[in-house]
């Protein structure tokens, strides 16, 4: 019982009064009776009914106003139950189910002849995901509420498992197969490029990357809506809902990487040039992070490009940095100008003092992982004869070059990343 007194009209003295760390523990020699979350039965909101379906068997023994509570489970009952500040609770890990039959490899499947060797392959992910959504539909609810729910739940299921068949069948479109088999060799350069970098080893000596089983079916249930313009899939939207550290950047952007394919396999020509990847992030550190893997997948897509001009055409696969003015710059600039602000401006101040902040927001090479110096970052100017050469004065535009000598993205071969607004306009990057 808190028998002090109130300190009335005393704040001076109101902090003697907090109580801090507290606790209240409720015990009771019986199990307390377990109250389940009906808000989904009572209410239509239909994320409500689909989080009451799936956490049927979840309860509450106690609810806090202005606190947390903890239960104390013992087995299968709950006997004691107090306040606490920091609520806890064990969130089990999301691991991929193992499908048998199914070739997961990324540079295996690059390296598949045709359509149907892909479909024997690969036939055996939508197969299994019906059998477990027959195994789904058998479970027996009593409440009607919750079998409607259920069943809008496997309706749609039954559409992705339609729809990952449906992409399997785009693939007898030679175009849209030669897209995915570049795609797949794309991804798998850049993991293990990624891979080696974490590891300090060789990229062919890391393991050979594979994909998980949902980020290889979000792929496969979208490529007939990428490929076909007039399908009614252009009128989805999917959310790839997913554990932090699961997996869904390299799903998207291996999707990026076939719209991107499939444009240029279909006209290599600078007519096909442009932005086909819209990337949006609200937070700059997560932006910059996923800024890095994309260059990787970028630097991945121009090197095979490269190998392949008359395939994948002569303008460069790029990725564009569109931040605002306080992290990339707005306008290249020229010699007798007094913003600061500008490429230029901002190129020289960091060549002259390597402590101040470099023109782009990229401190280490995508590719290869080595940190980039203040030579890095280079102005260039393009000649009459369309060959671009060092320009401090009047640049047109901002080259990265990574310093290692071994590196594929050196001297004349720079990074495709384009940090300046006007070269972004200019150029009109694949990735932006």
């Amino acid at each position: 019982m808190n028998q002090r007194p109130a300190l009335k009209d005393r704040d001076d003295l109101k902090d003697q009064a907090f109580v801090f760390q507290v606790g209240l523990t409720v015990e009771c020699d019986r199990p307390f009776v377990p109250r389940p979350n009906a808000r989904g039965l009572a209410g239509d909101d239909p994320d409500e009914r689909v989080a009451e379906l799936q956490y049927r068997d979840v309860m509450e023994y106690a609810v806090g106003h202005g606190v947390a509570t903890r239960n104390l489970v013992a087995g299968e009952s709950c006997r004691s139950v107090e306040t606490t500040w920091t609520p806890q609770a064990e969130v089990e890990r999301v691991e991929p189910s193992k499908i048998d039959g199914v070739l997961f490899g990324m540079e295996a499947l690059a390296e598949l002849a045709d359509a149907a060797a892909v479909r024997a392959r690969l036939q055996g992910l939508p197969a299994q995901y019906r059998e477990w959504i027959a195994e789904q539909r058998r479970t027996e609810l009593t409440d009607a509420r919750r079998r409607e729910v259920a069943s809008g739940l496997m309706d749609r299921a039954d559409l992705a498992a339609r729809r990952i068949e449906d992409g399997l069948a785009a693939l007898d479109d030679a175009q849209a197969f030669e897209a995915v088999r570049l795609m797949n060799r794309a991804m798998a350069m850049a993991a293990r490029q990624r891979r080696a970098m974490e590891l300090n080893r060789e990229p062919a000596k890391v393991d050979p990357p594979t994909w998980r089983p949902f980020q290889l079916a979000f792929i496969l249930m979208n490529l007939r809506g990428i490929a076909d313009p007039t399908h009614d899939d252009r009128e989805r939207v999917d959310l790839l809902f997913f554990p932090t550290g699961g997996g869904k950047t390299e799903a998207y952007l291996g999707l990026a990487a076939f719209a991107i394919l499939l444009r240029r396999l279909r006209d290599p020509q600078l007519t096909s040039a442009g932005v086909s990847v819209l990337m949006r992030y609200t937070l700059r550190l997560l932006t910059l992070d996923q800024l890095g893997r994309a260059s990787t997948l970028i630097c991945a897509l121009e090197l095979l490009r490269q190998e392949r001009v008359k395939q994948l055409g002569a303008w460069p696969f790029e990725i564009g940095l569109w931040v605002g003015k306080a992290a990339t710059p707005n306008r290249i600039g020229a010699v007798g100008e007094r913003d600061r602000s500008t490429a230029r401006a901002k190129t020289i101040a960091y060549q002259n003092n390597d402590r101040k902040a470099a023109p782009a927001p990229v401190e280490n090479c995508p590719w290869c992982g080595t940190k980039l110096k203040n030579t890095s970052f280079v102005l260039m100017a393009t000649g009459s004869d369309g060959r671009a050469r060092v320009d401090t004065n009047t640049p047109d535009q901002l080259r990265i070059t990574c310093p290692n000598y071994t590196c594929r993205f050196k001297g004349s071969n720079p990074l495709p990343i384009v940090a300046v607004d006007e070269s972004i306009y200019r150029r009109l990057p694949c990735f932006l």
